[in-house]
């Protein structure tokens, strides 16, 4: 349990009512051509991104951007024991299904498991981010069991709309902390 659940419950209100003045169509095009064109993305081959819930950024959009050719994508699945399940994903091929949150998901019947240790880099999804790199999830916790798992070298990387990221986040002991933050208006490398 975590230390700051009161906290971050009140800051995933506050993000809420902020995304509802948000245009994330635009702000996801933004978003995916300015990840295309890091040089951390452009040299990775094994791409983690998530298939995004409503008022959320569309980060998939990133494939077809110039920078993509040649890459092979994932995409998670809330696997039980809250564990994150790691699948390849190829637009328009992959059989989908509704996961446990209402997220597309791959069909673990049709497309099997891939290993986490292939990715090079992740796009985190995150309901707000701050400046040293926390991430504040949706709750669940798989990311949280799933980052500390990667390969040291992997990049994990948060796209948020500016208005999203804040100086600080609480920040519990387990929480990874991402190497990249994303917005419309900035990219923070984080040390």
């Amino acid at each position: 349990m975590s230390h700051f659940s009161g906290e971050k419950a009140a800051l995933r209100t506050q993000a809420g009512t902020i995304r509802q003045t948000l245009d994330f169509a635009s702000i996801t095009t933004a978003l995916c051509q300015r990840i295309a064109a890091l040089p951390e993305y452009q040299s990775a081959w094994h791409v983690l991104i998530y298939l995004a819930m409503p008022d959320e950024v569309v980060i998939e959009g990133i494939i077809g951007l110039g920078a993509s050719d040649g890459k092979q994508f994932y995409v998670p699945r809330c696997a039980p024991e809250r564990r994150l399940a790691v699948h390849t994903y190829v637009p328009g091929e992959t059989a989908l299904r509704p996961g446990p949150f209402g997220i597309r998901e791959p069909d673990p019947k049709q497309v099997s498991e891939a290993d986490p240790n292939v990715l090079d880099l992740v796009i985190v999804p995150a309901v707000m981010l701050s400046e040293q790199g926390d991430r504040l999830g949706y709750g669940g916790g798989y990311y949280d069991r799933f980052l500390p798992k990667l390969r040291p070298s992997s990049i994990r990387i948060g796209a948020l709309p500016d208005a999203l990221v804040s100086p600080t986040l609480p920040r519990d002991p387990w929480d990874v902390p991402l190497n990249l933050i994303v917005t419309e208006q900035q990219i923070l490398h984080i040390q």
